[in-house]
């Protein structure tokens, strides 16, 4: 590159049956990119289609078990000066496009960008509620959590992805010595963990047997274990999950995260006092993790000890200002006690930050429902139902509070409701 030439970008793709979520996608970042690299490895949708509405050079590729492999092919198929790397359900906000350009302009650095992950599910680790920030891609979701991974780096034949799942080039890079790995302040928005997509796309076995492939590729490589252990916890394969948490802490005790996560897995399988051991050792890396209290709180509140449960969730909201989990669960931990008046202003105070969240509204109703405060539940979750009522949990609860309010045929109706909505969602 002349040193005068506007630096050249390449969009680097790969894709299969995307689309739902291509188009918006490519127009995020069509103003910033060159030229499009798309490889597809065996769409039967219009993923290629839509690629061609915008100029992309398409390859095929035979699916082989191994992620690296079609993006390696993607990053050698193009001819610009930088590579930018994009799934079809990311996207930059318009906001971001100044200071992408402005990125450019150094050869020897790689950028790391920040993927906000949306979901509606306020128990996931680090979880944030939606302020307002990005009013367009935050519509219909409560809140989001943030990873870091490397998206942006100059083309050389060196910088490569490495890993058959969870493909990175940050290994690459860091063997580069005249390239510097920092963070661009860029977010991705991205849309993966949204309930509906995870259903349609039903990656979950793909990406176990790719971990658990991985694992026997690199035993001796903790991170792939622990990966493997968060894997299984998503779909609910807990004793494996357990087992893969317990070979990864062995490989290397000192990560936090995959002592927090293997507490809950634990706890999840009831076995109490290795999760206390577990969490304890979280603690014990860093008193200020407000997960490690979170999680520790649920143990206390699931064997009944409210008092020391409490502790930790205060503590945890303390760290954690906007930690909605923490909140409700606070909320529920007062109520037990009794303390109506508390539980009622941490609800509050969790609502507050996110108006929204369903997930909130429905366990303060129930907690009233369980107090025996059945006229203010009726209205806590009927305020619910008016966010979406299409969410079967709520209309068990109201159902459930219908009946201790003998109001026997609303309490009908809303069985009915819930069942519907439960045999609708299987």
């Amino acid at each position: 590159m002349e040193k005068n030439e506007k630096p050249t970008v390449s969009l680097c793709m790969i894709a299969r049956d995307e689309e739902r979520f291509l188009e918006e996608a490519l127009l995020s970042v069509a103003a910033l990119v060159d030229e499009i690299i798309l490889v597809d490895t065996g769409s039967v949708d219009r993923t290629k289609e839509i690629a061609q509405k915008f100029d992309a050079a398409i390859y095929d590729f035979e699916w082989c078990d191994d992620f690296s492999l079609p993006r390696n092919l993607s990053i050698q198929k193009a001819s610009s000066d930088w590579i930018l790397v994009l799934d079809a359900d990311e996207r930059i906000d318009e906001s971001d496009h100044e200071k992408f350009r402005s990125l450019l302009k150094d050869t020897s650095k790689a950028y790391l960008m920040t993927q906000r992950h949306y979901s509606n599910d306020h128990r996931l680790s680090n979880y944030m509620p939606c302020q307002g920030e990005f009013p367009h891609w935050e519509k219909g979701h409560m809140g989001f959590f943030e990873s870091s991974l490397c998206r942006l780096f100059p083309r050389r034949p060196d910088i490569e992805y490495r890993g058959r799942i969870h493909e990175l080039t940050e290994h690459s890079i860091n063997e580069c010595r005249d390239v510097s790995l920092i963070h661009s302040g860029i977010r991705l928005h991205h849309f993966g963990h949204i309930d509906s997509v995870k259903k349609k796309k039903k990656k979950s076995q793909l990406y176990t047997k790719l971990g658990e492939q991985k694992s026997e590729e690199q035993p001796t490589t903790w991170k792939g274990f622990h990966e493997l252990g968060v894997e299984h916890n998503c779909n609910g394969r807990l004793e494996e999950s357990a087992a893969a948490f317990k070979r990864a802490v062995e490989l290397n005790d000192t990560y936090l995260d995959t002592w927090v996560n293997y507490g809950y897995v634990l706890m999840e399988l009831k076995r109490y006092e290795e999760a206390f051991s577990s969490l304890s050792k979280a603690l014990e890396i860093d008193q200020k993790s407000a997960e490690a209290h979170c999680n520790m709180g649920v143990l206390y509140m699931r064997r009944e000890s409210y008092i020391m449960a409490i502790s930790h969730f205060k503590r945890a909201i303390t760290l954690k200002p906007d930690y909605l989990n923490a909140y409700s669960n606070l909320g529920q931990c007062l109520m037990k006690t009794g303390d109506v008046p508390s539980a009622t202003r941490v609800f509050q105070q969790a609502y507050e930050l996110s108006p929204q969240n369903i997930q909130l509204l429905t366990r303060f109703g129930f907690s009233l429902v369980e107090c025996g405060i059945i006229e203010e539940a009726i209205i806590v979750l009927n305020e619910a139902i008016k966010i979406n009522e299409q969410d079967e949990r709520v209309w068990y609860c109201l159902s459930e509070a219908y009946t201790r309010a003998q109001m026997n045929e609303e309490a009908v109706l809303a069985r009915k409701k819930f069942e519907a909505l439960a045999q609708q969602h299987k």
